[in-house]
């Protein structure tokens, strides 16, 4: 992700905060929902708000019971911000001006000034300080990447798997298309290596960085010949592009247009993403499934699923 992005998002980010942090007792309650209004207008704090509460399960009925009058914290710092983000979230529903006040009040704060700083230290600074942590690039296209796959899965599923049936020829790279113009729509710069015949650049290829994003989308579809030694041969390609860009992180997005399944057998994940990190390179896998199954999960009958393991990809990386 483009450095400069980065820093006018954290920057945006500081100044709602500060603007936060100075509002007393009267309008802490307005400008809390201002503050998080923001938040959710930004597709990366959304991303990393949706991963903490996947990771987080319990926060919401943890957050209702500080509601109903219990004091209750967070045991380490990933599951207190868990429960701050809902005892926030529930908070700017309600119409009492004074419910934080209240809150702090449960934790036996009891000078007016007191709680609000209570509030803010206990709450909203850890929800604060989560965002500015995990707002870096990796962590950052990740959230991105998850949010363009749950859109692509719960809303686009048909119009993605026509864009690949239409021309299975050059169904892959229509799809490529439509997930570069998503990041793009996101701030994002990037560069991707070309992949045309002629070894000339496309239109997506032609825009460059200082700070260049590593991201190629593959298809698995072993009916076609995209099968476990095609993505393998993906993550070559994309491996080779980490090292030519000298760039840390890579990601492969494949599109899933068969009724298979597709398990990344890997030891390591982030935010539910599978990656491997080989000779210091770090390649991410996000599986983004199209394939408009005809009948319910209740009539597919039996399971039937490819596994890729480290010795799948790093051996077909050794050998090309």
């Amino acid at each position: 992700m483009h450095v400069e992005y980065i820093q006018h998002l954290r920057h945006k980010l500081q100044k709602r905060f500060r603007r936060l942090n100075s509002a007393g007792h009267q309008t802490f309650h307005v400008m809390l929902k201002q503050f998080m209004a923001f938040i959710y207008t930004q597709p990366v704090f959304i991303g990393i708000f949706e991963d903490l509460e996947h990771r987080n399960p319990a926060a919401s009925k943890n957050a209702d019971r500080i509601l109903n009058k219990e004091a209750l914290c967070g045991e380490n710092e990933d599951e207190h911000a868990g429960i701050s983000l809902h005892v926030i979230k529930k908070c700017i529903t309600l119409d009492d001006p004074h419910v934080e006040m209240n809150i702090a009040a449960r934790y036996r704060v009891f000078e007016t000034a007191e709680r609000l700083d209570f509030f803010r230290e206990t709450f909203v600074e850890p929800i604060y300080e989560y965002l500015d942590e995990q707002l870096d690039d990796q962590r950052a296209i990740l959230a991105l990447l998850r949010r363009y796959k749950h859109k692509s899965e719960w809303f686009q599923r048909e119009v993605l798997y026509d864009l690949w049936e239409k021309n299975t020829g050059s169904g892959e790279k229509s799809l490529a298309y439509h997930l570069y113009e998503y990041l793009h729509d996101q701030g994002i710069d990037f560069s991707i290596e070309p992949t045309s015949a002629s070894g000339k650049p496309d239109l997506i290829s032609a825009q460059d960085s200082k700070d260049p994003l590593i991201a190629d989308a593959k298809i698995f579809c072993p009916e076609k010949g995209k099968d476990k030694s095609y993505l393998a041969k993906g993550f070559n390609q994309i491996y080779q592009y980490t090292l030519d860009y000298n760039q840390p992180f890579g990601y492969m997005i494949i599109f899933k247009t068969s009724p298979d399944d597709l398990k990344f057998v890997l030891p390591e994940q982030e935010q539910s993403t599978p990656f491997l990190v080989h000779n210091h390179k770090t390649i991410y896998f996000m599986t983004i499934d199209i394939y408009p199954h005809e009948k319910s999960a209740s009539q597919r009958g039996v399971l039937k699923t490819m596994e890729i393991t480290v010795d799948d990809l790093v051996r077909q990386s050794s050998d090309q």
